[in-house]
C-alpha cells in the first residue's frame, strides 16, 4: 500500500513533455509514456545498474595492490657518540631510494562473495519488474476508469438530446393545443435538469483527463481540455473481452498451480533475496573463520648513499586465521547472527506472500465468476429497459401516458447502462490485479 503511494505521489513530480494535438492514446501507449517518464522506476534502474556493475566486477578482489613509494632519509650527526669508534662516520649522509610493492591478500569467502553480488543483481532486476508491473497496474486502473467517464458522458449526452427533443416537440403540440402545458413545462424542466447534470459530468470528465495527463507526465493546459486535444481508443467492453479470452480457464488452473508452487512474481523476488542472504551467511562465516592468504613482493633500489646501486627486494607469504571470533559475543559471531536473522525474516515473507497470493487468486476468481453473470444480466436490463422506453415513447407521442411515466423509462434506461459499465469496469479492475499477480501481461498492440 505505502509503496503504491509512494509511486502516485511522484507521479505528479515528473518533468512533463508536450501531447501533439489530435493524438490518439492507446493503453500501450500510456504504459510506455508512464514508464519512460516514472522517477521511481529511473531510481530502480540506477540500483539494478550499480548492482550489475558490482556483479560484473566481483572477481576484483584478485587484483593485486601496486603501489610505489620514494623516500629521501637525512643521516645527522649524532648527539652523543658514546663508545663508539672514532672510525665510525659521523657526519651528514642522504640515502634516496625507490620502493615498489605489488600485494594481494585472499579471504576464503572470495567465491561466496561472488555468487552473492550475482544473486543481488538477480533481486534487483525483479524488483525493477515488480516496479513497472505496479505502475502499469496504476496506468491502466485509471486508464479504464476514464473510459468509464467517457462512455457514460456519452450516454448523458444521448438522454439530454432526447430530452431536448422532447421538449421541442411538446412546446410545438401545446401552442397546437393538443398538449397541456404542465406537460409541456414538465419536458423543459426535465431538459434543464439534465443539462445541468451533463455539464457537472463534463467537467469532472475534463479535470480527470487532466489529472492523468499529469500522471502520464504529459504537458497539460487548457488546450488539453477538448477532445480534439487527445483521445482514448477502445471501450471497456472490448477490453472484458480480451481479458476474458487471454485469462481462459486453462490459463487460470495452471496459474493457480504456479501460485501454490510459490511461482507468482512478488515471491519470486522474495525467494531470490532468500538466497542472496543464505549466501550472505556463508560470506560472512568465512569472513568469522576462514583463513587469508596474503602475498607480498617489495623491491626496493638504493640511488644514493653508501648502499648506492644496491637492488633490495624481498617476498612473503602468510595465512592468517582470525581466533576471537570463536567467541560467541565477538564482532564476527554477531555478523552471521544477523545474516541468519535476515533469512528468518525473509522465509516468514515468504509464507506470509504465498498465503496471501493464493488467497487473493481465489477471491479473484471467484468474483469474476459472479461479474461475468451480473453482466449477463446487466446485459438484459439493458435491453429491457430499452424496449420498455421505446413502448413508454409511443404511447407519450399517442398521448396515452403523461410523461412522468416517459422521465422514469428514460431513468431506467440510463441506470441500466451505466450499472452494465461499472460491472465491466469492476471485471476489468479484477483482471488487471490477477495480471499483476501472475506476471501474465495481456498483449496490447500500440
Amino acid at each position: 500500500m505505502h509503496k503504491r503511494l509512494f509511486i502516485f505521489l511522484l507521479m505528479f513530480f515528473i518533468p512533463p513533455f508536450a501531447l501533439a494535438e489530435g493524438t490518439i492514446i492507446t493503453l500501450e501507449k500510456a504504459l510506455s509514456i508512464a514508464t519512460k517518464n516514472n522517477l521511481s522506476l529511473k531510481r530502480e534502474a540506477i540500483t539494478l545498474n550499480t548492482t550489475k556493475r558490482i556483479s560484473e566486477h566481483s572477481w576484483n578482489p584478485l587484483l593485486p595492490s601496486v603501489t610505489i613509494s620514494a623516500s629521501d632519509e637525512i643521516e645527522l650527526p649524532d648527539l652523543k657518540r658514546g663508545n663508539v669508534d672514532d672510525s665510525v662516520y659521523n657526519g651528514f649522509r642522504n640515502n634516496v631510494g625507490i620502493e615498489g610493492k605489488i600485494a594481494l591478500s585472499l579471504s576464503s569467502g572470495y567465491f561466496a562473495s561472488r555468487e552473492k553480488a550475482k544473486l543481488d543483481y538477480e533481486a534487483s532486476r525483479l524488483s525493477y519488474e515488480e516496479t513497472v508491473s505496479e505502475i502499469h497496474f496504476q496506468v491502466k486502473e485509471k486508464y479504464f476508469s476514464l473510459l468509464l467517464e467517457k462512455q457514460n458522458l456519452n450516454f448523458l449526452k444521448e438522454n439530454l438530446e432526447n430530452a431536448k427533443s422532447q421538449a421541442n416537440q411538446n412546446e410545438v403540440r401545446f401552442k397546437k393545443g393538443t398538449l397541456s402545458e404542465m406537460e409541456c413545462l414538465s419536458s423543459k424542466a426535465t431538459y434543464e435538469k439534465l443539462k445541468t447534470e451533463f455539464k457537472t459530468q463534463e467537467l469532472l470528465y475534463k479535470n480527470n483527463r487532466l489529472l492523468f495527463l499529469r500522471f502520464l507526465g504529459v504537458k497539460t493546459s487548457s488546450e488539453n481540455d477538448n477532445e480534439e486535444a487527445f483521445s482514448l481508443s477502445g471501450t471497456l467492453e472490448e477490453y472484458v473481452d480480451k481479458y476474458a479470452s487471454f485469462f481462459d480457464e486453462e490459463k487460470k488452473v495452471n496459474l493457480a498451480q504456479n501460485i501454490n508452487a510459490g511461482d507468482a512474481p512478488s515471491i519470486a523476488s522474495l525467494k531470490k533475496q532468500l538466497e542472496a542472504a543464505l549466501k550472505q551467511v556463508s560470506v560472512e562465516e568465512h569472513n568469522a573463520y576462514g583463513p587469508s592468504l596474503n602475498l607480498a613482493y617489495t623491491i626496493n633500489p638504493v640511488i644514493t648513499g653508501a648502499e648506492r646501486g644496491r637492488i633490495k627486494q624481498s617476498a612473503s607469504i602468510g595465512i592468517s586465521l582470525p581466533l576471537e571470533n570463536l567467541l560467541s559475543f565477538s564482532k564476527g559471531a554477531d555478523e552471521i547472527a544477523n545474516a541468519q536473522d535476515k533469512v528468518n525474516e525473509i522465509e516468514l515473507s515468504i509464507k506470509e506472500k504465498t498465503q496471501d497470493a493464493n488467497d487473493d487468486f481465489l477471491n479473484i476468481t471467484e468474483n469474476l465468476a459472479e461479474k461475468e453473470k451480473s453482466v449477463m444480466t446487466f446485459k438484459s436490463l439493458v435491453d429491457l429497459s430499452q424496449k420498455n422506453y421505446d413502448a413508454v415513447y409511443y404511447a407519450y407521442s399517442k398521448g396515452m401516458t403523461e410523461h412522468l411515466s416517459l422521465k422514469t423509462a428514460a431513468k431506467e434506461k440510463l441506470e441500466a447502462k451505466l450499472n452494465l459499465q461499472n460491472e465491466f469496469l469492476e471485471m476489468l479492475k479484477l483482471y488487471i490485479t490477477l495480471e499483476k499477480l501472475s506476471g501474465k501481461s495481456l498483449p496490447l498492440e500500440a
